[in-house]
């Protein structure tokens, strides 16, 4: 078997493959699209709710679904034709709060032109050489 066709079908099947962790009442389905992943959810589990939807990679697109069999987390869910359809790029991306920036202090310079620091450490080693 070629060497090039063994990758692609290894790539296919990592692409193709579900994963599953729980997380205190909580379970995180992760899976190549949100069809694969719900497919998952609805064979394994019995009256699990889908509580939200998380996509995330841009060049291996993955799609995380939390879901829960608790009817009390069951009643928050949103409807699944929410979850359905990704959200806008734009409804993600939050503004980062910009801090104010301050004037860096300037560094003494000494009469050959250089920083005093480093003025200072070619005189040590000067002295150094010296001895």
């Amino acid at each position: 078997m070629p060497l090039g066709r063994v990758i692609a079908e290894t790539v296919a099947d990592l692409r193709d493959r579900v994963e599953v962790s729980w997380h205190h009442d909580t379970w995180h389905v992760t899976a190549s699209s949100f069809e694969s992943a719900l497919n998952y959810v609805e064979t394994r589990f019995d009256d699990a709710a889908v509580l939200a939807r998380r996509d995330h990679g841009h060049r291996w697109p993955r799609v995380t679904l939390e879901v829960s069999t608790d009817p009390a987390l069951a009643t928050k869910a949103p409807p699944l034709i929410e979850l359905a359809h990704p959200p806008e790029p734009g409804a993600m991306l939050q503004p980062v709060p910009q801090r104010p920036i301050e004037p860096a202090e300037l560094e003494a310079v000494a009469a050959s032109g250089m920083p005093t620091d480093l003025e200072a450490i070619f005189a040590k080693q000067n002295d150094l050489r010296q001895r």
